[in-house]
């Protein structure tokens, strides 16, 4: 009887205009829905997160109508009402330019530091030069650059929406039909590799996004009860720290603090600092993080964190969450094939 590997490879010479077909459709459906990749990305990475919240739900539709708002809710609005706080802060940098140097000169006038007066001189024009020179940085980007990122942003966002709640529905039976493709005797093998990606990616995904929509909920009302200009703009900066190892809120509290020192004193700064440190970073990364990461990701932290940088920098928002998913990836199946070679090493030590 012919084994799998001689049956695959005379259909695959019988069908080669088949294979050369399918892979040039592969290759054009990737091209067309390139402009989309940001949403499908996201759709995956919020489907996957959703799945814990699906699972909970006999019916399956209603389990991923139910994942599905329940992850991309908190997102769009932590995320939607940071970005148009952004954005008017900077049209409004473009259109006040001169007023904006007016406010800096009189904050600096009514500063009291209690430092040597050539310190104080040295911040006042460095600060007054730095804004001198973003503001037509900013007022010389192009609007209409601006209008087809933004544009493309929120198509991309509409997208994720229904990529997350399909994936949800009918994800694990596409991982499956996929799976169905590869010869039988492979399966065990293949399952292997995908079970403990799975684990590491549970461990990146769900301990991140769902601390995150946590800490920047949780920073957003604490933010809008202290009066500070802005507070879904922070809240947003949160959000994305918060998935990134070892910047959690930080990013944002110590600058407020610092802000509220120099504006208010070091009494409301300190109530400022122990009150955001208690409300936000306490029960997000002390209690919620550990509880859903547990033991699941055995990645390094430090490959977390370069894996977001480095991603970003290279592929925007998309890259962001791929990068990560792809080192998990590439350590999941070095994890495995390690234990493999330790398994046949120990077999091969053993007496027979």
């Amino acid at each position: 009887m012919p084994s799998s590997e001689t049956v695959a490879g005379y259909w695959r010479s019988k069908h080669k205009g088949i294979l050369l077909l399918a892979a040039a459709a592969t290759a054009l459906t990737f091209y067309f829905l390139f402009p989309f990749l940001d949403g499908i990305i996201l759709g995956t990475v919020f489907a996957y997160v959703g799945r814990p919240i699906r699972d909970k739900f006999q019916r399956r539709w209603l389990g991923a109508l139910v994942a599905a708002t329940c992850i991309v809710i908190p997102i769009f609005l932590i995320l939607g009402l940071g970005m148009l706080e952004a954005a008017n802060g900077i049209m409004s940098l473009v259109q006040n330019q001169e007023n904006l140097r007016g406010y800096l000169a009189i904050f600096l006038e009514q500063l009291q530091l209690g430092i040597p007066l050539f310190l104080n001189e040295m911040i006042s024009s460095s600060l007054q030069n730095a804004a001198g020179i973003m503001a037509p940085i900013v007022a010389g980007i192009p609007v209409l650059h601006i209008g087809r990122a933004v544009s493309l942003g929120i198509i991309n966002f509409i997208i994720c929406i229904p990529v997350c709640y399909f994936l949800l529905l009918d994800g694990d039976r596409f991982a499956e039909s996929i799976l169905a493709l590869l010869p039988k005797s492979d399966i065990l093998t293949y399952r292997k590799y995908i079970n403990r990606i799975d684990l590491i990616l549970s461990g990146i995904f769900l301990g991140t996004i769902y601390t995150s929509i946590l800490g920047s909920l949780i920073a957003a009302a604490v933010f809008y009860a202290f009066g500070l200009p802005r507070p879904f703009t922070l809240a947003s900066i949160v959000f994305v720290a918060g998935m990134v190892p070892i910047l959690t809120a930080w990013v944002v509290i110590i600058p407020v603090t610092l802000y509220r020192y120099i504006a208010f004193g070091p009494g409301e700064a300190l109530i400022f600092l122990v009150v955001s440190s208690a409300m936000i970073y306490l029960p997000s990364e002390l209690l919620f993080r550990p509880y859903l990461v547990s033991s699941k990701s055995s990645m390094h932290p430090l490959l977390v964190m370069l894996s977001f940088f480095g991603g970003a920098l290279v592929a925007g928002i998309g890259g962001f969450f791929l990068a990560p998913a792809i080192m998990g990836v590439v350590v999941g199946i070095y994890q495995v094939r390690r234990e493999e070679i330790e398994a046949q090493a120990i077999a091969v030590e053993e007496p027979k």
